[in-house]
């Protein structure tokens, strides 16, 4: 079942820019495999506003930022924040996925942790907007 979610999050193309634009907000690579993920948002207001990234990788790379977006399209920046933290924590360990927000995509890339060294690929993106929202 999850390998199914992810997949068609990799195939999703809501968010997704056919090519690299300027002036990303975060542009982050994973040396160990190549995958780089740019992400571009409006985050001068009290939002995440158009959210969308462009990528070149794994379907998991890509699938974590169609989530990425998925959740946090138009979130306060403050949830954000939260949110953010709370998916890397979910990341990182072994439990459920136990948060009151967020879709079947999230626990699906839980099931990566199934496969460390995919884990990379899972957290590139959120830790991109991490960084672009502690700016």
């Amino acid at each position: 079942m999850y390998e199914e979610t992810l997949l068609a999050l990799s195939r999703d193309q809501r968010f997704r820019s056919s090519e690299r634009l300027p002036d990303p907000v975060s542009d982050v690579r994973n040396p160990a495999c190549g995958d780089e993920v740019s992400l571009y948002a409006d985050l001068s207001g009290d939002r995440v506003r158009d959210l969308r990234f462009y990528a070149q990788g794994c379907a998991v790379s890509i699938a974590s930022a169609v989530a990425l977006c998925e959740e946090l399209a138009e979130c306060p920046l403050p949830d954000a924040r939260a949110r953010i933290e709370e998916a890397l924590a979910f990341f990182a360990g072994q439990e459920e996925w136990q948060g009151s927000w967020g879709t079947e995509s999230l626990p699906a890339l839980g099931a990566v942790r199934a496969r460390p060294m995919r884990m990379s690929c899972v957290r590139m993106a959120w830790e991109g907007l991490k960084a672009a929202l502690s700016d």
